[in-house]
């Protein structure tokens, strides 16, 4: 696959980790999905050298890579073309990781930051359990209690809550102000008054692992809080447009993988003396997905480059997660008809690309909420 924008060094990188993608991942990925748990061994790959994948977008000065958005999306492909599921490492730790970058006093990012780019796990826990996708109604609560805040609410499907060692958490300090009262905060794991309430077994993404949270009373230090009162949300939403970015690329990795099964079984497929791949409307329809594929990642590149040059990019992200979303659908939709009755035989890996990519489609936030995000931006000038 040539990537004729994509610089020397950012195609070495894609080399790389497709090599180590498919040594270290790929004899793991049935196991992976039929256990839905993911070996403490490739736990510890995933976190190190060569992967480092939640360190990816650490400065280098507290132990990460530092590396630039398209190199992450670059990444993010590779892993997502060979299981999916693995993504949330580098896409959660992205999440957590900037709202530190973000956000953070010099004196929180070297305190947070240094201990994700030694090996260890943050999550990113915006979703209450009732607005859902709309976190401006968040009713989980901070309250002010001498050089302390108390936390009490509930969270759901926060992805590696049970393997992470620090907590993003965003709550109000006061409900009466609506979304000019969230702050963001910094938890750590073993704190009393956290309770992993519900394993969320999905039908797909096995392995990454999501909990429901409930806070009672679990104290965060004063100092911990990032940002000011009623910061939370911009933090938030800015942080959005910057790890959306990762997914659109994953979306691509998993679309590329149901494109060349298609291919593969289509040439291979016997109707009668000829080939399925032979027939005019199979072909028309995989001349469409690949072109689909192809324009999702120069949407997704382009939101990339330009993460890296400002923090305009709000439309161009969210377009790139739509589409590429949209793609993805269309792809693993595609991968299953063109394989007929062994679509869903699970000896062939289409039926896992199906339910992965349904799993996944919403994650920070559904095809709606990208599509009320663009018309926003579009509408306010």
């Amino acid at each position: 696959m040539a990537n004729t924008f994509y610089t020397p060094a950012q195609k070495e990188l894609q080399l790389m980790y497709r090599a180590a993608a498919r040594e270290h991942i790929a004899p793991l990925v049935r196991q992976i999905d039929e256990t839905d748990r993911i070996p403490m061994p490739l736990v510890q790959k995933l976190v190190q050298p060569p992967f480092s994948l939640p360190a990816l977008s650490v400065p280098k000065k507290y132990g990460g890579l530092e590396l630039d958005k398209v190199s992450i999306g670059i990444i993010t492909e590779e892993i997502g073309y060979v299981c999916p599921a693995l993504i949330p490492f580098l896409e959660i730790g992205q999440l957590y990781v900037h709202v530190i970058l973000l956000g953070g006093t010099p004196d929180q990012q070297k305190r947070f930051l240094t201990r994700i780019g030694s090996g260890e796990i943050g999550c990113y826990a915006l979703t209450d359990e009732g607005p859902g996708s709309d976190p401006s109604m968040i009713r989980c609560t901070a309250k002010a209690d001498g050089d302390s805040f108390v936390i009490n609410g509930k969270k759901r499907i926060i992805t590696f809550a049970d393997m992470s060692d620090l907590i993003a958490v965003f709550a109000s300090e006061d409900l009466t102000k609506g979304p000019k009262g969230i702050s963001a905060f910094i938890l750590e794991k073993d704190t009393p008054g956290l309770t992993l309430a519900k394993h969320c077994a999905a039908m797909g993404l096995k392995g990454h692992r999501a909990y429901d949270l409930v806070f009672e009373n679990m104290r965060a230090p004063a100092e911990n809080r990032i940002g000011k009162t009623g910061e939370g949300l911009k933090l938030a939403l800015k942080v959005l447009s910057k790890t959306r970015i990762s997914l659109a690329f994953g979306f691509v990795g998993l679309a590329r993988a149901a494109l060349d099964a298609a291919v593969a079984f289509a040439k291979e497929r016997d109707l009668g003396g000829e080939k399925l791949a032979d027939k005019q409307n199979c072909q028309f329809a995989l001349a469409e997905l690949a072109t689909r594929i192809d324009a999702a990642r120069l949407l997704a590149y382009r939101a990339a480059v330009l993460s890296d040059r400002t923090d305009s990019h709000r439309k161009e992200t969210s377009m790139a997660k739509y589409f590429a979303g949209d793609t993805l659908i269309a792809a693993v939709d595609l991968a299953n008809r063109i394989y007929g009755g062994y679509g869903s035989d699970v000896d062939y890996p289409v039926e896992r690309y199906l339910r992965d990519a349904y799993t996944w489609i919403a994650a920070q936030g559904t095809a709606e909420i990208q599509k009320l995000t663009i018309a926003r931006e579009i509408l306010k000038g």
